[in-house]
């Protein structure tokens, strides 16, 4: 959050409303009770809480910045620096959010800050858990004092937001995936998968989060003033491509808190496994819904927590042209060894599909989220029977769903 002056707002406290209405009461009954007396004293605290209030009010610099990503349903803590930078101090000063999204959940409050002297800063906390995953916005925290008489509540109020992004669930699976074995793109060029290789210097690239520190080339950075990495060629590798289709079937409906749960369960499988082939192979592609993601230039730390996000924003489609997604996605098939789909629904284009994958000797597993295997239609081929597996939306939910 860049660093900005708030501006002040004033509202009343419920003993403030309460005092109020008090005075207005006293007024309307003058006429047949002598209350001069309790009115001016009523008035004469409004004002004094008023102008008191008011040259003290809180008049502060924030600086924070969100953190990049948090799993969904996971807390996670705000840091807030406040500099008051007024000439008086702030006394009984209080840090909290005005109004968050419906779908953030917010923590412990942060304690109040009794005195805050001029110049003088402090660090306040704030704890917020994401109910659903997403990209929200969150508003920047208020600032409010309602010193000395808790009647009359002065608040520095700042209009800049900030997105937090909300991963989906994912935990590790143990999963049989077979076509690992096959290695591709003999001669090109590519990010060292596994640590036993010995791979030949390719050249060098700008530096990019989640690459080895131990390959930035200090003489390259030297000349060019900015971070370069060595680049290597490697023939072992191994490469998959996820494929989620986010179409939903006919029947199926929101949850009262708008959440399609069959959804859900098909983003958080394509995050789990995301997270388990991140550790043996390079994931190349993500079909995600209409919207094909490639990664070939991303080192294997950066390309899970990219696939994260892009899984973080993925929304229902009411309906796409499967052909030309999956023909986008055939043309790579040859570079992969191994192709693993998650679907809500069957098609028929997904048996061309798996066709042409065994053809270009890529390996097919289809991970069906439904309730039964009715889904599949009539259609009886043996020669599939390992390839597809239905999968209850529950169980991925739950994290009762371990292995593949």
């Amino acid at each position: 959050m860049a660093r900005s002056d708030a501006k002040v707002r004033l509202s009343l406290t419920d003993a403030g409303r309460m005092l109020l209405l008090g005075t207005v009461f006293f007024l309307l009954t003058a006429a047949v009770i002598p209350a001069f007396g309790v009115i001016s004293a009523l008035v004469s605290v409004l004002l004094v809480a008023w102008l008191a209030g008011w040259i003290v009010r809180p008049r502060i610099r924030m600086a924070g910045d969100l953190p990049d990503s948090v799993v969904v349903g996971h807390s996670v803590q705000l840091r807030y620096a406040i500099t008051n930078i007024a000439r008086v101090p702030v006394y009984d000063l209080r840090v909290e959010f005005d109004a968050l999204p419906e779908t953030i959940e917010l923590g412990k409050p942060a304690e109040a800050i009794s005195r805050l002297a001029p110049g003088e800063s402090a660090e306040v906390v704030l704890t917020v858990r994401p109910r659903r995953r997403g990209h929200h916005r969150i508003p920047a925290p208020m600032c409010r004092s309602s010193f000395p008489f808790n009647l009359v509540t002065f608040s520095a109020v700042q209009s800049t937001d900030q997105l937090l992004t909300a991963l989906p669930m994912f935990y590790p699976l143990q999963m049989a995936v077979r076509g690992l074995s096959r290695h591709v793109r003999a001669g090109g060029a590519g990010f060292a998968g596994h640590t036993e290789v010995s791979p030949e210097y390719a050249g060098n690239r700008p530096f990019l989060p989640g690459d080895s520190p131990r390959r930035i080339d200090t003489r390259a950075w030297a000349r060019l003033s900015v971070p370069a990495t060595k680049e290597y060629h490697n023939d072992s590798d191994s490469y998959a491509a996820l494929v989620l289709d986010s179409r939903l079937p006919a029947g199926v409906v929101p949850s009262p808190t708008g959440e399609i749960l069959e959804l859900e369960a098909a983003v958080s499988l394509c995050a789990s496994v995301a997270f388990t082939l991140n550790q043996k192979c390079l994931v190349d592609l993500l079909l995600a819904g209409p919207k094909l993601h490639a990664y070939t230039s991303w080192p294997r730390a950066a390309r899970l927590n990219k696939m994260h996000e892009v899984l973080a924003g993925v929304e229902a489609s009411k309906g796409y042209a499967l052909e030309s997604v999956v023909s986008d996605l055939a043309e790579r098939l040859y570079e992969m060894s191994e192709a693993i789909f998650i679907l809500l629904q069957w098609d028929e284009t997904y048996w061309e599909l798996l066709e042409l994958a065994a053809r270009a000797g890529c390996h097919s597993t289809v991970l069906l989220v439904a309730d039964s295997a009715e889904v599949l239609g009539d259609r009886d081929d043996a020669k599939w029977a390992d390839v597809v597996r239905v999968i209850s939306p529950d169980d991925v939910l739950a994290g009762r769903l371990e292995r593949l």
